[in-house]
């Protein structure tokens, strides 16, 4: 894949952009410029919007599209047609750019095929795998799309940040005693499949306490006019850690009482002759049964 958008994204000047220059290579604005949207997924050019847009222009010769990304965009490619003159009536030039729109719900950076798939397990357990159905009152996490009127909810915790939580938790579960060699999450699931659950409530104690710590510095309260707002969720954040927390602990003494732990007698490190087990009485010479018996 080249260049890629996620739907949503705000585009900027380091995106689908051109540069133009003179014959002696100084940056120069032209005459005319503004580019064309083409949906290109069904296998055909699609005309989006208005034929030609005007780009953001933040330096001499930078020209970008700053557009976002629609929230409801074909996955899939798309083209970006440029048309540009250097004088006014004069010779009209075109540039084309391909780029590809993907569903960042979909993106799972550098996870492997556990992390990704206990990452959708977490979002199950936090009830965050569907943020639109599940979120009633909290407010939408993107703005207004161009030509689209309808606002939707975003993921409360990234990709990025469950998997971490979710090792946070391996290396809990590998410390508790009877210590236990697990590396990863991938050394869990295929050593203690059974002990996933475990697992997961770990890491949602952890995915909860992290979100506490951001509403310590979101909640406030005032009251002006006799009218008074107040919001304060870390407290009840911190209840649902704490409960998850207790829960975790609960399972982790169960999951370890299940670990078997041989113990054997400890030999000395220098082997020990039957001479010298008999004391320092002991002379030189053939050791007999009548030597031994003091005959």
């Amino acid at each position: 894949m080249g260049v890629a958008f996620y739907r949503g994204q705000q585009l900027g000047s380091d995106d689908l952009n051109i540069c133009l220059e003179d014959s002696g290579g100084v940056p120069t604005n032209a005459a005319e410029v503004y580019y064309s949207l083409y949906d290109v997924t069904t296998g055909q050019e699609v005309l989006l919007g208005a034929p030609k847009r005007t780009p953001a222009n933040p330096s001499m010769g930078q020209y970008y599209a700053s557009i976002i990304i629609p929230l409801d965009a074909n996955i899939g490619l798309y083209r970006i047609r440029w048309t540009f003159r250097e004088t006014l009536g004069g010779q009209v030039h075109q540039a084309v750019q391909e780029f590809e729109v993907i569903d960042k719900a979909v993106v799972s950076p550098n996870l492997s095929d556990c992390q990704t798939d206990m990452v959708r397990r977490l979002r199950i357990m936090l009830r965050d795998l569907k943020p639109d159905r599940n979120y009633h009152f909290r407010p939408p996490a993107h703005e207004e799309t161009i030509n689209q009127f309808n606002q939707v909810f975003g993921f409360i915790w990234e990709d990025e940040e469950l998997a971490e939580f979710i090792e946070r938790a391996v290396d809990m579960i590998a410390a508790s005693p009877p210590r236990t060699p697990l590396r990863s999450c991938d050394d869990l699931v295929r050593c203690y499949p059974e002990w996933r659950t475990l697992l997961l409530t770990g890491a949602a104690s952890y995915a909860l306490l992290a979100l506490m710590i951001n509403w310590i510095s979101d909640e406030f309260d005032y009251s002006i006019g006799g009218v008074s707002l107040s919001i304060e969720k870390s407290s009840k954040y911190e209840s649902a850690a704490n409960n998850f927390k207790d829960l975790f602990q609960s399972q982790l003494e169960q999951a370890k009482a299940t670990v078997k732990i041989i113990k054997g007698l400890q030999q000395p490190r220098f082997g020990v002759g039957i001479r010298s087990a008999f004391g320092p009485f002991s002379g030189r010479g053939q050791l007999t049964p009548r030597k031994f018996v003091g005959f």
